[in-house]
């Protein structure tokens, strides 16, 4: 098999759609009637014919040189896609085969390691490789057929997700796979995330929002769970892979944990909506804890400056002079307590 594929005809600009309707109308077309009844130029004309051909929406009338017939749009997409279609089953089949063929050797790769605990395959894997893991979410993802739980503990990464991310999730809801994500309350105020999270919640996605998470998890089926392996906080993690099924239970148990307490993102708006009094709890229990500025604000997944707002409304309301005073004051108050108001 050749790496070329068949050539694709041009696209239908202004001109070749204006000379396909004009051959609709008259039911025939020629060069010359094209041009007097378009003012085309001649030139343009002739490419526009070529376009049309080409794309399979004209045909040569048999017999009558100079004479072309407009072909029903359907038909014309049947044969200029017939050949792509081939080239596509000729590359699936090639795909299949070699995954097929590589795939053999993957549990001597998987029991390379001497303290693999199941048979055949490795219960925790760690890959260091940023390539490596990308494509191996991308199998699990593939793979993935009743249920994708994720948490996203920050937003920076996420923000700028690309086309490439949105299509992948929205292809799996659409698989039928239930998906359930959880983020941080800031994802509301977040513009580009809140369209992102939105998007997905409108294909079927069900998303909550928490003060705090724990680490980045993605867990497939309850049978694969990948967390992040940090060896610099300033890069792209590798990533540790469970598949032990005791620690895969454990971890969708701490998922459950967090869904539960979680506020349901709603597509109202952005903003923080019915979580505000969650984060304002939050903050508030962080700063009692003695914590800075710049760590509630890490704690809480927001910046600096967005967190220094908040804490400056909390602290005029409580009337604190001090930001551990104001976590104080909402302690003996019992402003910390679930349900309350502050």
């Amino acid at each position: 098999m050749t790496s070329s594929g068949p050539i694709l005809p041009p696209e239908l600009d202004s001109s070749a759609v204006t000379l396909y309707l004009l051959a609709l109308q008259d039911g025939e077309l020629t060069k010359e009637a094209a041009t007097t009844e378009t003012g085309l130029p001649v030139e343009q004309v002739v490419r526009s014919i070529m376009t049309l051909e080409n794309n399979r929406l004209l045909a040569p009338a048999a017999g009558s040189p100079g004479l072309w017939l407009p072909i029903n749009p359907e038909v014309a997409a049947a044969r200029v896609v017939e050949p792509m279609e081939d080239v596509i089953r000729t590359y699936q089949h090639s795909a299949d085969n070699t995954r097929e063929r590589l795939l053999q050797l993957m549990p001597a790769y998987l029991a390379r390691s001497g303290d693999s605990l199941t048979s055949g395959r490795q219960s925790v894997e760690t890959v260091t490789d940023v390539d490596e893991v990308r494509i191996l979410i991308r199998d699990a993802s593939d793979k993935c057929s009743k249920e994708l739980m994720t948490v996203h503990p920050s937003i920076r990464r996420d923000a700028t997700a690309s086309e490439g991310a949105l299509s992948q999730n929205l292809e799996i809801i659409t698989r039928g796979v239930r998906m359930r994500v959880l983020y941080q309350h800031t994802v509301r105020a977040d513009l580009p995330m809140y369209s992102y999270a939105s998007t997905l919640v409108s294909a079927g996605a069900q998303i909550r929002t928490a003060d705090q998470l724990t680490e980045r998890m993605l867990i497939f089926d309850r049978r694969t769970v990948f967390i992040p392996k940090w060896s610099n906080r300033d890069q792209v993690p590798g990533a540790v892979i469970v598949r032990e099924p005791v620690l895969v239970s454990f971890l969708c148990s701490l998922f459950e944990q967090f869904w539960l307490t979680a506020v349901p993102f709603g597509t109202e708006g952005p903003g923080y909506g019915s979580a505000t009094d969650d984060l304002r709890r939050s903050i508030l229990r962080l700063l009692g804890q003695g914590l800075k500025d710049e760590g509630v604000a890490r704690k809480l997944g927001m910046s600096v400056r967005t967190c220094r707002r908040h804490i400056a409304v909390l602290m005029a309301e409580l009337g604190a002079e001090s930001r551990f005073e104001a976590g104080v004051k909402a302690a003996q108050l019992g402003l910390l307590k679930e349900g309350s108001g502050e």
